[in-house]
């Protein structure tokens, strides 16, 4: 029995140095200054005015050959594919998702304990479901249950959702806008059907539905595992996944109704929450002559916080489900609903919120920090809405 502790105890350190240091790898290249790449491979000594940087471009500009100025904005110099921009973004956001994870994981477990609970339509606050997991058997570390497999479940979901939506936006993107945006525009005669800004509209909707609808069946074993963990019906890891073996099989990490209520909740909150942070990217912090981390903060707790709110019934739902071990529901997503209905009407459904909005808000700001902060290790590119090569 010592050793599974002093196992368990080195793997929950592991975990906790390796986040640690992906941490300190994406603020240290926040902190350094961005050199631009300069003719002849000349480096900058000293800090440029602004008369000098001014002067310097007009005269690179003067002595480089026209070139045709493309609708995509490089971040670390050099062009990519969509696959490997897909490729380099589900990097990025997988590392940045094991991040946000260990910085909030306390939430989290918070919110599944008040959204697990039902006793008469009373509704179980914020600080007794704290003291009901503190009283667990390891006390204050039951807030950081679930965190290994919830980091490490997290990495893979998070990557391949980041990924294809990434490759979906740099396909869609250029496909609606040549089919019926202002690219279509041959002649005199042909008019746009819609406008760019609604086609790109259009196509971030479509790409974090795609993107969700992905990493759900990939994200649903982990977060199965996690909320048990959080709810107290298995000591660790481990025991959670040996024992849903040993009595229900693989079939376990797959419950009945477990996959389509994560894409019911996910999908939603997956086009809320990018919508309104690509919106904020485009009309304030892009706004900015140079990175801003606290930009990308407000923006990712902005986005996430809406995001969180408006699908939170739907997180209501997939946590009882997932967690039904009775069967009082029997997979159904209509017999819950009616359940949690019955039990304290409309505000039934807003249980956990404000947990749920206490994780999700600064998750998300943590999130899309580290996310831009490896998008830029990585020279990730970044499309941006822009007017007609003639305009430029």
């Amino acid at each position: 029995k010592s050793a599974t502790t002093t196992i368990r105890s080195r793997c929950r350190t592991s975990i906790l140095t390796c986040v640690t240091l992906l941490m300190l790898l994406s603020l240290s290249a926040a902190i350094l200054p961005t050199v631009s790449a300069l003719p002849n491979n000349e480096t900058p000594l000293l800090p440029m005015t602004k008369r000098q940087r001014n002067k310097r471009k007009s005269t690179i500009a003067s002595s480089s050959p026209r070139t045709t100025i493309l609708p995509i904005t490089p971040r670390g110099g050099g062009t990519s594919s969509a696959v490997m921009d897909g490729l380099k973004n589900s990097l990025a956001s997988g590392m940045a998702a094991a991040c946000s994870k260990t910085l909030l994981a306390p939430f989290d477990t918070i919110k599944t304990v008040q959204q697990k609970y039902s006793n008469s339509g009373e509704a179980l606050g914020f600080l007794d479901a704290v003291s009901v997991i503190v009283q667990r058997k390891k006390g204050f570390w039951e807030l950081y249950s679930g965190l290994g497999v919830s980091a490490l479940g997290s990495m893979p979901s998070v990557g391949l959702y980041f990924g294809v939506y990434s490759y979906c936006k740099r396909t869609f993107v250029p496909f609606f806008q040549s089919t019926y945006g202002s690219d279509r525009c041959d002649d005199d005669d042909t008019k746009p059907i819609f406008s760019d800004s609604v086609l790109r509209t259009m196509s971030i909707a479509l790409s974090a539905a795609v993107g969700n609808t992905v990493a759900s069946f990939s994200r649903v074993p982990f977060e199965v595992v996690k909320q048990k963990l959080q709810s107290g019906l298995h000591s660790s890891t481990l025991d959670a996944v040996t024992s849903m073996i040993r009595n229900e099989g693989f079939q376990s990490f797959f419950p009945t109704g477990g996959v389509s209520i994560q894409m019911v909740r996910d999908i939603p909150y997956a086009i809320f929450t990018l919508l309104s942070y690509e919106y904020l990217r485009d009309n304030w912090v892009n706004k900015s002559d140079k990175p801003s981390p606290w930009r990308d903060m407000a923006a990712g707790a902005m986005a996430g916080g809406l995001g969180s709110y408006l699908t939170n019934p739907m997180d209501v739902i997939k946590t009882r489900l997932q967690t039904d071990t009775m069967g009082l529901y029997g997979g159904s997503i209509m017999e819950c609903a009616r359940a949690t209905f019955a039990e304290g009407g409309f505000r039934a459904f807003l249980r956990g919120s404000v947990p749920r909005l206490m994780h999700k808000i600064p998750a998300n700001g943590a999130f899309f920090v580290f996310y831009e902060l490896f998008r830029r290790l990585l020279h990730v590119e970044d499309t941006k809405q822009s007017k007609t090569k003639e305009e430029k």
